[in-house]
């Protein structure tokens, strides 16, 4: 249960973050797809990385202990997010065309019934990170 759990908070912050994939591992999908709607919240925010940390630290304190396990993830997530808002979609695309496998990693979480709740709290912090 614990690792479908962590798969889930990786895919989930991996999905909204470089679709979030340098995140916490998974990317999302294609601009097009319905799932890189959910993250486009994230993806189009002009927070920085270290408003977007410290919303999470405060609206999703598990999802940042597990980021912060992962300095290298967190480095990735920083650097995509320290691009500007007009070049992160590029960024996405190039890392989906090196990454194939993404999609499919991803369509596999969104099937857990957790998933919504953990996209929820994302979404909170895309709307919450102009406060810090």
């Amino acid at each position: 249960m614990k690792t479908i759990s962590a798969r889930l908070t990786r895919t989930a912050v991996g999905v909204t973050g470089l679709a979030l994939a340098a995140g916490l591992a998974l990317p999302g999908l294609a601009a097009a797809d319905p799932a890189t709607d959910q993250a486009r919240p994230l993806i189009d925010s002009p927070c920085s990385f270290a408003q977007l940390d410290s919303a999470l630290h405060a609206e999703a304190p598990d999802m940042a202990a597990r980021l912060d396990a992962h300095p290298d993830r967190k480095a990735m997530l920083a650097q995509f997010f320290n691009l500007p808002v007009n070049q992160r979609e590029a960024a996405l695309q190039k890392f989906l065309a090196d990454h194939p496998d993404a999609a499919n990693q991803l369509q596999q979480a969104q099937n857990d019934p957790r998933f919504p709740g953990v996209r929820d709290k994302l979404l909170e912090v895309a709307n919450t990170c102009q406060n810090y």
